[in-house]
């Protein structure tokens, strides 16, 4: 299947109580220091004022990294914006190596000194392409269910046989988003591992 225009994964945080703030000079940090490789990060946002949205956005050119706040489930949002791959599969492994790379970042931070935790066993992904990747029940279906299809062949290897990719029932003027629950999702290092080098 066409690599969609962009895609994103969502990695949710143990804690729902987070210090967005804290995240600022990370975030600065990160870009002065270069810590993302194969990625160049260019400035930090500060959206903490929009209630249930984006809080605090890392600015790159190949992609963003978000401390997300929507529908109350704190978590770290990836979104890739360009060069994710050729096809579904492709795109999906260049994104995931990237958001579980900024996971382990985030929890080993010297900064945030370990506080924050993020939970491998749940993540909601969402494909930013309407044209091909369209978020309808009819007409054009057929691209959703193959794409959630795609998705569940490709995460389970990973996640665990255990693993789900089911299609959330959003409004159909919002993008095709999927949700995957994996009770028996092995840790950050593990799935940093099985998807080799982040890039």
């Amino acid at each position: 299947m066409i690599a969609p225009h962009r895609l994103s994964v969502k990695f949710f945080f143990e804690e729902l109580s987070i210090d967005v703030e804290s995240f600022i000079p990370v975030f600065h940090r990160w870009i002065r220091e270069n810590v993302v490789p194969n990625e160049l990060l260019l400035d930090v946002a500060d959206y903490k004022h929009i209630v249930d949205g984006p809080a605090i956005l890392l600015v790159g050119l190949e992609a963003d990294y978000v401390v997300d706040l929507t529908d109350a489930k704190p978590g770290l949002l990836y979104v890739r914006k360009r060069d994710a791959g050729s096809d579904l599969s492709d795109a999906l492994g260049t994104t995931l190596s990237q958001a579980l790379n900024g996971v382990k970042l985030t929890e080993t931070d010297v900064e945030l000194k370990g506080k924050l935790k993020l939970r491998t066993d749940a993540a909601m992904i969402v494909l930013l392409d309407r044209l091909n990747y369209p978020n309808s029940a009819n007409g054009d279906g057929a691209a959703a269910t193959a794409a959630q299809t795609q998705l569940s062949d490709d995460l389970a290897p990973l996640f665990g046989d255990d693993a789900t990719v089911t299609r959330v029932d959003n409004d159909a003027r919002e993008p095709l988003t999927f949700e995957l629950h994996a009770p028996s999702a092995p840790d950050v290092d593990a799935l940093l591992g099985q998807l080799g080098s982040v890039g």
